[in-house]
Protein backbone atom coordinates (compact mmCIF):
# COMPACT_ATOMS: atom_id res chain seq x y z
CA UNK A 1 0.00 0.00 0.00
CA UNK A 2 1.15 3.52 -0.72
CA UNK A 3 1.19 6.18 1.99
CA UNK A 4 -1.94 7.72 0.44
CA UNK A 5 -3.74 4.35 0.45
CA UNK A 6 -2.87 3.85 4.11
CA UNK A 7 -4.23 7.27 5.04
CA UNK A 8 -7.39 6.64 2.99
CA UNK A 9 -7.86 3.23 4.65
CA UNK A 10 -7.83 4.87 8.07
CA UNK A 11 -9.86 7.92 7.12
CA UNK A 12 -12.65 5.91 5.47
CA UNK A 13 -13.11 4.12 8.80
CA UNK A 14 -13.07 7.34 10.84
CA UNK A 15 -16.72 8.05 9.94
CA UNK A 16 -17.85 4.70 11.36
CA UNK A 17 -15.56 5.16 14.39
CA UNK A 18 -17.08 8.55 15.17
CA UNK A 19 -20.65 7.38 14.52
CA UNK A 20 -20.26 4.43 16.90
CA UNK A 21 -18.62 6.57 19.59
CA UNK A 22 -21.33 9.21 19.17
CA UNK A 23 -24.10 6.62 19.65
CA UNK A 24 -22.39 5.06 22.66
CA UNK A 25 -21.65 8.49 24.13
CA UNK A 26 -25.22 9.77 23.80
CA UNK A 27 -26.68 6.56 25.26
CA UNK A 28 -24.12 6.60 28.05
CA UNK A 29 -24.81 10.22 28.99
CA UNK A 30 -28.58 9.71 28.95
CA UNK A 31 -28.22 6.58 31.08
CA UNK A 32 -25.94 8.41 33.52
CA UNK A 33 -28.34 11.33 33.78
CA UNK A 34 -31.28 8.99 34.36
CA UNK A 35 -29.47 6.89 36.98
CA UNK A 36 -28.19 9.92 38.84
CA UNK A 37 -31.58 11.59 38.56
CA UNK A 38 -33.04 8.72 40.57
CA UNK A 39 -31.00 9.68 43.64
CA UNK A 40 -30.35 13.42 43.25
CA UNK A 41 -32.92 15.86 44.64
CA UNK A 42 -35.37 17.20 42.06
CA UNK A 43 -34.14 20.39 40.39
CA UNK A 44 -30.42 19.67 40.83
CA UNK A 45 -28.17 18.74 37.93
CA UNK A 46 -26.32 15.44 37.98
CA UNK A 47 -23.47 17.09 36.10
CA UNK A 48 -23.07 20.78 35.30
CA UNK A 49 -24.41 21.07 31.70
CA UNK A 50 -21.64 23.41 30.50
CA UNK A 51 -18.99 21.13 32.00
CA UNK A 52 -20.58 18.14 30.31
CA UNK A 53 -20.67 19.92 26.94
CA UNK A 54 -17.02 20.98 27.21
CA UNK A 55 -16.06 17.46 28.29
CA UNK A 56 -17.81 15.93 25.30
CA UNK A 57 -16.04 18.26 22.85
CA UNK A 58 -12.62 17.73 24.46
CA UNK A 59 -13.14 13.95 24.53
CA UNK A 60 -14.14 13.95 20.85
CA UNK A 61 -11.04 15.90 19.87
CA UNK A 62 -8.75 13.66 21.94
CA UNK A 63 -10.34 10.48 20.57
CA UNK A 64 -9.74 11.69 17.02
CA UNK A 65 -6.15 12.71 17.77
CA UNK A 66 -5.54 9.21 19.12
CA UNK A 67 -7.23 7.74 16.04
CA UNK A 68 -4.95 9.78 13.78
CA UNK A 69 -1.93 8.37 15.59
CA UNK A 70 -2.89 4.98 14.12
CA UNK A 71 -2.02 5.87 10.56
CA UNK A 72 0.96 7.95 11.70
CA UNK A 73 2.41 4.90 13.48
CA UNK A 74 1.70 2.71 10.48
CA UNK A 75 3.41 5.14 8.10
CA UNK A 76 6.43 5.31 10.39
CA UNK A 77 6.69 1.54 10.76
CA UNK A 78 6.33 0.78 7.07
CA UNK A 79 9.75 2.31 6.43
CA UNK A 80 11.36 -0.77 8.00
CA UNK A 81 8.76 -3.51 7.47
CA UNK A 82 5.58 -2.81 5.51
CA UNK A 83 3.96 -6.19 6.28
CA UNK A 84 4.59 -5.89 10.01
CA UNK A 85 3.34 -2.29 9.91
CA UNK A 86 0.03 -3.46 8.39
CA UNK A 87 -0.34 -6.21 11.01
CA UNK A 88 0.34 -3.74 13.82
CA UNK A 89 -2.01 -1.22 12.21
CA UNK A 90 -4.87 -3.72 12.19
CA UNK A 91 -4.24 -4.50 15.86
CA UNK A 92 -4.09 -0.78 16.66
CA UNK A 93 -7.34 -0.16 14.82
CA UNK A 94 -9.27 -2.97 16.52
CA UNK A 95 -7.76 -2.45 19.96
CA UNK A 96 -8.17 1.31 19.76
CA UNK A 97 -11.75 0.97 18.57
CA UNK A 98 -12.76 -1.29 21.46
CA UNK A 99 -10.86 0.76 24.04
CA UNK A 100 -12.54 3.91 22.70
CA UNK A 101 -15.95 2.24 23.00
CA UNK A 102 -15.20 1.28 26.60
CA UNK A 103 -13.95 4.77 27.49
CA UNK A 104 -16.95 6.36 25.81
CA UNK A 105 -19.25 4.30 28.00
CA UNK A 106 -17.59 5.73 31.16
CA UNK A 107 -20.48 8.12 31.99
CA UNK A 108 -22.82 5.12 32.24
CA UNK A 109 -20.46 3.30 34.61
CA UNK A 110 -20.00 6.47 36.66
CA UNK A 111 -23.78 6.92 36.89
CA UNK A 112 -24.28 3.28 37.83
CA UNK A 113 -21.72 3.44 40.64
CA UNK A 114 -23.20 6.77 41.81
CA UNK A 115 -26.67 5.24 41.85
CA UNK A 116 -25.48 2.12 43.70
CA UNK A 117 -23.75 4.20 46.36
CA UNK A 118 -26.62 6.67 46.86
CA UNK A 119 -29.74 4.55 46.21
CA UNK A 120 -30.66 4.15 49.90
CA UNK A 121 -31.32 7.87 50.19
CA UNK A 122 -33.41 8.18 47.01
CA UNK A 123 -35.08 11.50 46.32
CA UNK A 124 -36.23 11.14 42.66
Amino acid sequence: MTAWQIICWWELRRLLYNAVLFAIGIASIFAMEWLMGQVIPLGEDAIEPLGLAVGVVVYGIMANLCYTSGWIVELGMRRTDALQARIVAMALFLGGFWLSCLLTSAPFWFGLVFWLVHRNGQHG
